[in-house]
């Protein structure tokens, strides 16, 4: 079964916001390129031991050298996720019942780099 963070990062390279692996990255933040965004695992809400699903958190933070172009790119990714509903991202992977937004997501200032970071944290339930 794949993870969560796998099949979001390979939903939002599809759709343009990214390459894997170049200025998208699963698990971690690394210091460069400048200009990227990470889908972090950040666990979940607690079992229902009646029904078979889980469901996980995760987040988003994109770093920016530009606060217009990073905002955009939070607004890009929260139009893509938010309300997603009874789809596989990625074809005969992870089956999300629902992808929620936890908020509206936002700045979180600036790394000691002068970048802009931005974030935005999403609950979903997976089969």
């Amino acid at each position: 079964m794949a993870v969560v963070i796998d099949d979001v990062a390979s939903y939002l390279a599809t759709n343009s916001v990214g390459t894997v692996c170049t200025d998208l990255f699963k698990g971690y933040l690394p210091e460069s390129p400048n200009a990227c965004v990470a889908v972090l695992d950040t666990g979940g809400s607690q079992p229902n031991p009646d029904i078979p699903t889980k469901e996980p958190t995760f987040q988003v933070m994109i770093r920016s050298t530009n606060y217009t172009l990073g905002r955009s790119k939070l607004d890009t990714i929260r139009s893509l996720l938010h309300r997603q509903a009874n789809v596989e991202l990625v074809s005969g992977q992870t089956y999300f019942y629902f992808i929620l937004a936890i908020s509206e997501g936002g700045h979180l200032g600036r790394d000691d780099n002068g970048r802009d970071l931005f974030s935005i944290n999403f609950h979903c339930r997976t089969q």
